[in-house]
């Protein structure tokens, strides 16, 4: 930003640094670029900022809701789905902040890798160490949300924009959905909701959800600075890092929940997140970004191959669990190892 000294002069408001060498970079984050810290090292900040930061924000709502005496079947599905997404959230909306075309496609390449990665490597994963279930009507609905979902991210980057109109009608969708499983699936059986780790009190719940909010800003901050000089240090475009690495950190939550999930052989729990997950990415991330910028740029890059991956990915899970085929370990290898081909290739081509 440019800043002018009307009433000084001289040659000592000559050596005054009128103009940042980065228009959006914050006085924080100069500091910190001057200190010499790499853009990978930047990159890595930030991710761990961001899982940190959700991880404490879904910890303190969870200790205000129990204090609040709130069902734990409402709080786990709407505190962990959120939860989960609220790194990609983040980046997203920072990325529109600072009205920069590169960090719009790093977050959007984040939000579409994340999915990939979700399905592809999370879920792969936990299908190889016993995650294979038949399906029931639950998963079932899941899987015909996340059909719906995929198709909207489709959509948008086949017509080069998550429009306004798409992300109102995906916040509709999504919490229709949500109130119909609140009505049909609220009486059930769900099990004890996992105890947060944050000590009793308001005081201390409402410290954690606040410092969680502030490292998930920070940690955008510090995860596009990083991963836009990244790009340009590897000559590769924004797109591939948020494909790739942001993807993967902002993916760590999911994988958390999942693998613990699996080896606790509650399957439901472990296809049902990241079912859930790919859906509040699309719905709700995207949604949200594309309310608050009017209208959310997505670049035909991703029309090469990511969408097709996304697709392909998704629609496999999704009409195996609704026909009834279920999933299994067979399925998982040949996942995880066409998820390694498809990071060869981003970086390849």
């Amino acid at each position: 930003m440019w800043i002018s000294f009307p009433s000084i002069s001289g040659d000592w408001c000559d050596r005054i640094p009128v103009a940042s060498p980065v228009p959006y970079m914050t006085s924080e984050l100069r500091s910190v670029m001057l200190a010499g810290l790499p853009d990978g090292v930047l990159l890595i900040i930030g991710l761990l900022l961001l899982v940190l930061g959700g991880e404490l924000v879904v910890q303190g709502s969870i200790r205000i809701a129990g204090l609040l005496g709130m069902p734990s079947f409402l709080v786990g599905f709407t505190l962990v789905a959120i939860g989960t997404s609220l790194p990609e959230l983040g980046v997203v909306l920072n990325a529109i902040n600072r009205e920069s075309l590169e960090a719009v496609d790093l977050a959007v390449g984040g939000v579409i890798g994340s999915n990939i990665a979700n399905i592809m490597l999370v879920l792969a994963i936990a299908m190889l160490i016993g995650a294979a279930s038949q399906p029931d009507k639950d998963l079932k609905q899941d899987a015909l949300m996340l059909l719906i979902a995929t198709a909207f991210i489709v959509i948008s980057v086949v017509i080069g924009e998550f429009s306004l109109l798409l992300g109102i009608l995906s916040i509709a969708t999504m919490g229709g959905y949500y109130a119909y499983i609140f009505r049909t699936r609220g009486g059930e059986d769900q099990g004890e909701l996992e105890d947060s780790w944050v000590p009793q009190g308001y005081s201390y719940a409402i410290i954690s959800f606040l410092l969680g909010l502030l490292l998930v800003k920070y940690g955008s901050d510090f995860l596009i600075e990083g991963g836009v000089g990244l790009a340009v240090s590897l000559g590769v475009s924004e797109a591939v890092i948020g494909l790739t690495l942001v993807a993967f950190g902002t993916s760590l939550p999911e994988l958390a929940v999942t693998l613990t999930a699996s080896i606790r052989g509650v399957q439901g729990v472990a296809i049902g997140n990241i079912l859930g997950s790919n859906v509040a990415n699309v719905m709700a991330v995207l949604g949200i970004g594309s309310i608050v910028s009017q209208g959310l740029t997505v670049s035909s890059s991703f029309l090469t191959l990511d969408i097709w991956v996304l697709l392909g990915s998704s629609g496999l899970i999704g009409l195996s669990i609704l026909t009834g085929k279920g999933i299994s370990k067979p399925m998982g290898a040949f996942l995880l190892v066409g998820y390694l081909v498809y990071v060869a290739m981003l970086f390849i081509g």
